[in-house]
């Protein structure tokens, strides 16, 4: 017999009931603990959570399998849906840097950041340069350009300056 005795003393550690909370409850002070309450104080025995792979949705009454099938990517927006103000003053902004600086038509813009009413892009640009030899290389860098806009309006005055200071323009 006390052979078997330490065993089931394990077994009943390891159970689900021995992980369970005591509310213990005495002289209107409550606490909880994890081991029995002291003598003279009333007790209540809170079960532990349910493991998180029965875990029901809260309401639905359906049960979650954890881990859970990756789901599927989400379809891109339909082109219908309006672009941001900022994405429309950005393409405002590289259309004029396009056409004033001979830009190809292919070039895109890579981010736009705004502060008050300048909006600043980043363009990759294409050069080529001859070193005191004669050799040519060529190369890309990626340079910034700003634009003023005032009530989602290019101002050309105003972005010429931009463009002096930002070395677009002589």
């Amino acid at each position: 017999m006390k052979k078997l005795l330490l065993p089931f003393a394990l077994l009943t550690c390891l159970s689900p009931l021995a992980s369970a909370i005591q509310r213990c409850e005495s002289g209107g002070r409550i606490w909880y603990q994890d081991t029995a309450c002291p003598a003279g104080s009333s007790s209540a025995s809170i079960a532990p959570a349910p493991p998180l792979q029965n875990a029901p949705l809260s309401g639905s009454g359906h049960v979650v399998s954890i881990p859970q099938e990756p789901s599927q990517p989400l379809p891109p927006p339909p082109n219908h849906l309006p672009a941001s103000v900022y994405e429309h003053e950005a393409r405002l902004c590289l259309d004029w840097y396009k056409k004033q600086m001979q830009l190809p038509p292919d070039t895109q813009y890579l981010d736009y950041t705004k502060d008050k009413r300048v909006l600043t892009i980043t363009i990759p640009v294409r050069f080529s340069t001859m070193n005191q030899w004669g050799a040519f290389s060529e190369g890309a860098a990626n340079k910034q350009a700003s634009c003023e806009i005032h009530n989602n309006r290019l101002d050309d005055a105003w972005t010429r300056i931009h463009a002096q200071r930002g070395g677009w323009m002589q």
